[in-house]
């Protein structure tokens, strides 16, 4: 096991990341409604949580369990086990996820937030693959195709509350 990222590097990112939010999240005579970060569970819990904190302006919340994993395995396709709560009619709303690998979790986040009538939708993960897909609007680190885990991130459902991301 090594290393990526100790939890300082983290701390860091993801609070470069909660002014980025801010600062991109003006309020405007067309934009006067607070943001919605919606966190996609259960990967990205201390991320999203960290991050929230970690922010300038005011937000709502809302969470979103999606699965696509059995371990390792993303071959069975996306469950919903927790669908949103918020009205997100007209709102500017960012999600919040721990990795995009494959896309798949992430396209059906985007279009359960878009069937809502959100005004403009963007994408936050703490990672992103170097030659993964293009669909994250903010990231905090660039990794390689490698299974990474703690800080939220699972190996076979366990090790999310390390502190660190480790490379298995």
């Amino acid at each position: 096991m090594e290393i990526l990222f100790d939890d300082v590097a983290i701390l860091t990112k993801v609070k470069e990341l909660a002014e980025q939010i801010s600062v991109d999240h003006v309020y405007d005579s067309r934009n006067t409604l607070p943001p919605v970060l919606i966190c996609i569970l259960n990967g990205s819990i201390h991320f999203f949580s960290d991050l929230v904190r970690s922010m300038s302006i005011d937000c709502e919340i809302d969470f979103l369990r999606l699965k696509s994993y059995e371990g390792q395995d993303n071959t069975g396709g996306i469950k919903c086990l927790k669908g949103l709560e918020l009205d997100l009619k007209g709102k500017r709303v960012y999600i919040v996820d721990d990795i995009c690998d494959s896309g798949a979790t992430m396209m059906e986040a985007l279009f359960m937030v878009n069937s809502r009538m959100a005004e403009e939708v963007k994408v936050v993960t703490l990672l992103k693959r170097r030659n993964g897909v293009g669909l994250t609007d903010f990231y905090g680190f660039e990794i390689d195709d490698q299974w990474v885990y703690g800080y939220g991130l699972d190996n076979n459902g366990l090790k999310r509350n390390e502190n660190r991301i480790y490379k298995l």
